[in-house]
């Protein structure tokens, strides 16, 4: 077929099934391999040239790894090294033993059963944090502990890449003689790149960003990636884990920002053409003959990761909640997989049906992702009431188990210790008001419980042992303050149900949910999004030039409005409220009336206008030159160019403005 009509057929298709993902929630990666099912040798065959689809592939995995280094940061691993290093380590090694053991018993050989472990054992960063940023969960415990786990499976790629010539060395029996020679081959390469790194990258990006050329820096940066990805080959490891070490080289110096803008726009484009030559691989004759093998050996993947995810978490000292969720986030396999499967086919380790199997499980968990991470509550909840016992221990301290006090009431339960919480422990604290700490992260609890400040209790809020042992039916109130929106109306529901009497008081991110927290049982609903918008609300009005006390006035309408949307109550009269709310913020707008010369308001007084009567106006701003009323005098006439400020709706704006145009009398 004519390369510009394939090139057609695969951009729409793309826009087909980008679309379709979108809808249905599915990442983008998914579709890219659908295409590239659809459009390869194997599918409507669009596209058929082995080398050309090789030859993309390869291009597009160098640049998208060389702006995944970009990206990288240092600072991140060191601020999560305790999930970096425990945590990953635990699940990249429990996964690669509990994949080959597997595999070994499938009579697979070991260096094809080692190797497909390592493909298993990484996770796809790009979903998983995708999916946290879209549910705001990125620097919740469990986020966190993702990221960490996360970042050490992309740097495992490296000692893996360096592990795979040896394994393909098996076969033919590996040269023992020839290991010197190539150890100090890599470790030369490897000084190399320092060497590259430290001194000379930093000093010719800066004699190329004097030249403001942005050509220049553009190819500078694209040799970099060349060059170092030259070098590793010539280690004998891979162009790809040159790219990705050549962005970390540029990623860490002070041209990283501009380096990303020049690269980020077209980091989408990489990925795509990356992913579309893996599905052009995939024979899914080879798969649907071998259809309840396939799916064996699929269930068999989703199933470890899982439980090496969740166990990882357990390691870190994490509650049941936040092991589940992280088992379930790990459990695709990952962008990295890839790599390796295509170097391990390449080099001869992998054979085809296996890297077909591969294949067809990367598609289907990555595509599962989604619906398995929602899916995590229901686990809990699932697990908490098989396992109550032995899955609920409550763990009421630090290393140094200092013992909380005992028999407190009338005291506040603050469930999750970030910003919010610890605000509300301060104000606490000066009121003389004793509380009670409920948190899932065990650094915290190591960091803060002191004899000053003993009553901290790490475990989870959704469980009834948990909320009981803080002295959830002896406190007056309970501040739900966790970051993670999920887990906020199971709290609710649960202290509602053991303590119908305390005053429940929950902050949650959007509007939209207040009225369902409410529902449950919360007393009060504090809001992110209304606090915000309020703020944003005031300095806008503000910029409007509406004299101060103006603003104080229509904020605390506001904000009583607010209190009848986010207050639970059973006035018939709430439904009417909301409705209110609703109008003031979605139909209500500030309109400036500026008085005309010529027009029906000119010379009259305010009280001639008889707005109120007319128009149902009570409030409104006044300006002339440099005067400014909050409630101008009804005795005052109007004189051409005197403003008017009216907080209204647009159709009675259209009824008032005619008042003031010239013409209109």
């Amino acid at each position: 077929m004519d390369i510009v009509l394939a090139v057609v057929c695969v951009l729409v298709l793309s826009i087909i099934l980008l679309y379709l993902g979108q809808r249905f929630k599915l990442p983008s990666i998914v579709s890219y391999l659908v295409i590239g099912m659809l459009v390869g040798p194997f599918g409507f065959a669009l596209i058929t040239d082995q080398t050309l689809i090789d030859t993309i592939g390869q291009i597009g995995i160098i640049l998208l790894l060389f702006t995944i280094g970009l990206e990288f940061s240092f600072q991140t691993l060191l601020r999560s090294w305790r999930a970096v290093i425990i945590g990953g380590l635990v699940q990249v090694c429990t996964t690669i033993v509990a994949i080959t053991l597997i595999t070994l018993y499938f009579q697979m050989p070991f260096n094809e059963a080692l190797i497909f472990g390592f493909i298993v054992s990484l996770s796809s960063t790009a979903i998983v944090m995708k999916i946290l940023q879209e549910r705001g969960e990125v620097d919740t415990i469990q986020g966190r502990t993702l990221l960490g786990i996360l970042i050490f499976q992309d740097l495992a790629i490296i000692p893996m890449m360096l592990v795979l010539p040896l394994l393909a060395g098996m076969d033919t029996g590996l040269d023992l003689s020839a290991v010197p020679y190539q150890i100090t081959k890599i470790a030369l390469i490897i000084l190399a790149i320092i060497v590259l790194g430290y001194w000379v990258i930093p000093r010719l990006l800066f004699r190329v960003a004097k030249e403001r050329s942005r050509e220049l820096f553009l190819f500078t940066i694209a040799g970099i990636c060349v060059v170092i990805a030259w070098l590793t080959s010539e280690a004998g490891l891979s162009f790809t884990l040159g790219a990705f070490i050549g962005g970390l080289i540029i990623g860490e110096s002070d041209y990283n920002i501009d380096a990303l803008g020049h690269i980020i726009p077209f980091r989408d484009v990489f990925a795509a053409i990356f992913f579309l030559s893996i599905g052009m691989l995939l024979n899914t004759a080879t798969v649907f003959g071998n259809f309840g093998y396939v799916a064996l050996i699929i269930l068999i993947i989703f199933c470890v990761k899982v439980l090496t995810g969740a166990f990882s978490a357990a390691v870190l000292g994490m509650q049941t909640r936040v092991c589940v969720f992280c088992g379930l986030a790990l459990a695709q396999i990952g962008e990295f997989s890839f790599v390796l499967a295509k170097s391990g086919l390449d080099a001869g380790v992998i054979q085809t049906p296996v890297y077909q199997i591969f294949l067809t499980g990367a598609i289907v968990t990555m595509a599962f992702t989604p619906f398995a991470m929602n899916a995590s509550p229901k686990v809990v909840d699932m697990l908490y009431q098989i396992f109550p016992k032995r899955i609920s221990r409550v763990n009421t301290g630090a290393p140094d188990e200092i013992a909380p006090e005992e028999a407190l009431s009338n005291h506040i339960i603050i469930a999750g210790y970030g910003l919010t919480g610890k605000s509300v422990a301060r104000a606490a604290t000066l009121a003389g008001i004793p509380y009670m700490v409920i948190e899932l992260n065990p650094e915290i609890i190591r960091e803060e419980r002191s004899q000053y400040r003993p009553n901290f209790i790490f475990g989870d809020a959704v469980q009834e042992e948990v909320l009981e042992h803080a002295g959830i039916r002896q406190a007056r109130t309970l501040v739900v303050a966790v970051s993670e929106e999920a887990a906020v109306p199971r709290i609710i529901h649960t202290a509602r149900q053991l303590s119908p009497e305390v005053h429940i008081l929950a902050r949650t991110r959007h509007i939209r949910n207040a009225q369902y927290l409410l529902d449950l049982g919360a007393d009060e609903v504090i809001s992110e999004e209304f606090e915000s918008a309020l703020e944003i609300f005031t300095r806008a009005l503000q910029h409007y030039q509406i004299p101060e006390e103006e603003v104080v006035r229509i904020i605390e309408r506001s904000k009583r409005l607010g209190n009848a949307l986010f207050t639970r109550c059973t006035d018939p009269n709430q439904h009417q409220k909301i409705q209110n709310f609703e109008t003031l913020f979605k139909e209500t707008h500030v309109h400036t009336v500026q008085v005309e010369t010529g027009s029906a308001a000119e010379g009259k007084t305010i009280a001639d206008l008889s707005l109120k009567d007319r128009f149902g106006i009570r409030e409104f701003g006044f300006r002339r030159g440099t005067m400014r009323f909050t409630q101008p005098d009804p005795a005052l006439r109007l004189k051409a160019g005197d403003t008017l400020v009216f907080f209204i709706t647009d159709e009675k704006a259209g009824k008032i403005i005619p008042l003031f145009s010239a013409g209109n009398k």
